[in-house]
């Protein structure tokens, strides 16, 4: 048989049901460290978790400090690896790359720093290549519908619409008839 309650005791807190600092410190550890399980994170990212489950934002910080301190929270190593990641499997270009680190809250220095990891050359011949993947894929169609689909295709990825162009025309001129197209 339950006790009964009084409305009096109904609303007050007693002792054990008010979280304590160290509880909530705990409960806040345990969240972020569940989060940085799945997958890296940014500093940032853990931040705004954090204040969405309540947590309060001075006992964040000290959460956060401590996270880095053991290593699990590096936003440099981060924005390296999200750089070499994002480039190697989708081949996105640099401007996409720095305005996806920027709404994942790394700092613009963190992120020109891990930009200047990738190659130029290497985002050109990446670019190229997503370009020839993409005209094997397109079988019956005239040179300009392959020529716009392709450089639409660069542009989603990041890459310049002169750029684009002249890779795309590059590619499909010289896949028919080894010349290069030129300027229509």
């Amino acid at each position: 048989m339950k006790p009964a309650v009084s409305p009096e005791s109904a609303s007050t807190p007693d002792a054990e049901s008010v979280p304590s600092a160290a509880d909530s410190y705990s409960q806040g550890m345990a969240i972020a460290l569940r989060k940085l399980n799945a997958h890296a994170r940014t500093r940032y990212e853990i931040s705004k978790v954090l204040t969405e489950k309540g947590i309060d934002q001075g006992l964040s910080g000290s959460i956060l400090d401590r996270l880095t301190e053991l290593g699990y929270l590096n936003d440099s190593e981060f924005a390296r690896e999200w750089v070499r990641s994002r480039v190697r499997s989708r081949g996105l270009a640099l401007s996409v790359l720095r305005r996806e680190l920027n709404a994942k809250g790394v700092g613009a220095e963190i992120v020109e720093e891990a930009l200047l990891t990738i190659n130029p050359a290497d985002s050109d011949l990446r670019a190229r290549e997503l370009a020839e993947k993409k005209y094997r894929a397109l079988s019956g169609v005239s040179d300009s519908v392959a020529i716009r689909r392709i450089s639409t295709l660069l542009q989603r990825k990041g890459y310049s619409v002169g750029q684009s162009w002249a890779i795309s025309r590059s590619v499909v001129g010289v896949v028919d008839n080894g010349e290069v197209l030129t300027a229509e």
